[in-house]
């Protein structure tokens, strides 16, 4: 008998095989990567609405305790708070507030535990992570090299009302005197918390549902740490780093170059928390009479029903 032998070939993938395979690989990841971009945008806006609802029990526990909401800074040089720093013995962060010493500028070693310790809850996880590296105001010149990228950051602000030097500005010239002129409101163009503000609840007659008080703040991305008023944020030296303004609207994107508006990291929207607690995206496109109205503890205006 003759046995026949046979033998078997095995094929492999040709060029064109593998050319195919990979493009549908490169459609498909195509198709999924912008909705897993998008799934991670959305845990961190999450993330950074639930740093607003930290900030803004805060705000109300300092008001039942203190019969006041923060002032928006103690003082004006280089020793003086934020808003942000009063707000920590009810962040629980009382060790940091407690380790403050008065007496002594902020930018001295000694206050670098208060000073130079990141807080999680003022980083805006869209923009970056907390740390503290940031420059100390030095009354408006360049900090010495031991002070510069030491700082605490932040990335919200609270509304000051229409104009973020509320406080500070003399009413009769209208500008910053660089001392306190009247801390009295005015309900018509002031926001819950301004310099030297000392406002309680019963002054908010627009309603505390109705009044914004911490936002996302406007980061201009062509400009550098003090000029984009992204300095020291537990300080309270540096006005246009602790607060922001109503009176043009919102900030689009990064690209907009007014370091005292609102603005964020979100597509298309800034989050804010009111004085009742609440956190509400508002769309960049609000007016910014609407806006204005939203920011001012008192003006007595009709927000329209589809303007939110």
């Amino acid at each position: 008998m003759v046995r026949v032998k046979q033998s078997a070939t095995s094929r492999g993938f040709t060029l064109v095989e593998l050319l195919v395979v990979i493009a549908i690989i490169g459609v498909l990841v195509g198709l999924l990567l912008p909705a897993i971009q998008a799934a991670r945008e959305a845990a961190r806006r999450n993330s950074c609405s639930n740093n607003l609802k930290q900030m803004g029990l805060a705000v109300q526990t300092h008001h039942d305790v203190k019969k006041t909401y923060p002032t928006g800074r103690n003082r004006t040089d280089q020793q003086a708070v934020s808003w942000s720093f009063l707000l920590l013995p009810f962040m629980e962060a009382d060790s940091v507030f407690r380790s403050f010493i008065p007496t002594q500028r902020v930018d001295e070693m000694v206050n670098a535990p208060a000073m130079r310790n990141p807080i999680e809850t003022f980083a805006c996880p869209s923009r970056r992570v907390a740390a503290a590296d940031r420059d100390f105001d030095n009354n408006d010149a360049p900090p010495a090299a031991d002070k510069r990228g030491v700082a605490a950051l932040g990335d919200y602000a609270v509304c000051a009302g229409t104009n973020y030097m509320m406080g500070m500005l003399n009413s009769t010239s209208g500008r910053d005197d660089g001392v306190q002129f009247d801390t009295r409101p005015e309900p018509a163009s002031s926001g819950a918390i301004y310099s030297f503000s000392k406002i309680s609840a019963r002054e908010v007659t627009d309603g505390l549902s109705n009044t914004i008080v911490i936002g996302d703040k406007n980061k201009p991305s062509q400009l550098e740490l003090y000029e984009q008023g992204d300095t020291a944020f537990l300080a309270g030296d540096t006005p246009h780093t602790i607060f922001a303004e109503t009176r043009h609207g919102l900030a689009g994107s990064s690209a907009d170059d007014d370091r005292v508006k609102f603005g964020s990291e979100h597509p298309g929207i800034v989050q804010f928390v009111f004085l009742d607690g609440h956190v509400k995206a508002l769309q960049t496109s609000i007016e910014a009479t609407v806006l204005n109205m939203l920011g001012a503890i008192g003006d007595d205006g009709l927000i329209p029903g589809d303007a939110l």
